[in-house]
């Protein structure tokens, strides 16, 4: 009989060894958000791409061509001085002071004698975009005018600006423009 149950139990404790796991139960799958189609400089419709692209640095360029942007502001200026009038508001009105307050700080210049004859001159159209960093929110300001004649790649100055500790503070670019507040 010892011998019996010895055989019995000598079959059937591997058994569970050779016996096919159990799967483990699916893992919650994690959702990670990614923007299909973000919105940045390169999908912006009539935005003066090329002009902005001669005007930065190319590691800043390819850093903002990937960039969600979280507001765009356009101010067209007259031909000779005046009050600038916004042509496209993004951002609920919030930066629309800003971006007029900062577009008195440039002047339409350059065109030649054909544009001249045709009309006043070239009104200029000064672009604000906004990104929300880290630290707080990025500005970006420069001109571009779509109706001047170049003779070659348009190139402008350009501002960049971080908000924070509740002021601007230029981190880059090649202009100085005096200080505006973008919350009233």
């Amino acid at each position: 009989m010892k011998f019996f149950v010895a055989v019995v139990l000598s079959l059937l404790l591997p058994l569970p060894l050779f016996a096919k796991k159990p799967s483990p139960a699916p893992s919650k799958q994690r959702t990670i958000r990614v923007l299909k189609n973000p919105r940045t400089i390169r999908n912006l419709p009539d935005f003066p791409l090329p002009t902005l692209k001669m005007s930065l640095s190319p590691k800043l360029y390819n850093s903002l061509s990937v960039s969600n942007v979280d507001a765009w502001v356009v101010v067209q200026l007259p031909p000779h001085g005046g009050e600038g009038k916004i042509v496209h508001s993004e951002g609920g009105g919030v930066f629309d002071k800003m971006a007029l307050t900062m577009a008195t700080s440039w002047t339409p210049s350059a065109f030649n004698t054909t544009e001249s004859r045709l009309k006043q001159g070239p009104s200029l159209k000064v672009h604000l975009l906004v990104y929300k960093v880290v630290d707080g929110l990025m500005a970006l300001n420069f001109a571009a005018s779509d109706e001047a004649f170049y003779a070659g790649r348009a190139y402008s100055d350009v501002w960049v600006g971080l908000w924070h500790g509740g002021k601007w503070t230029r981190i880059g670019g090649t202009k100085v423009v005096r200080e505006t507040r973008p919350y009233n």
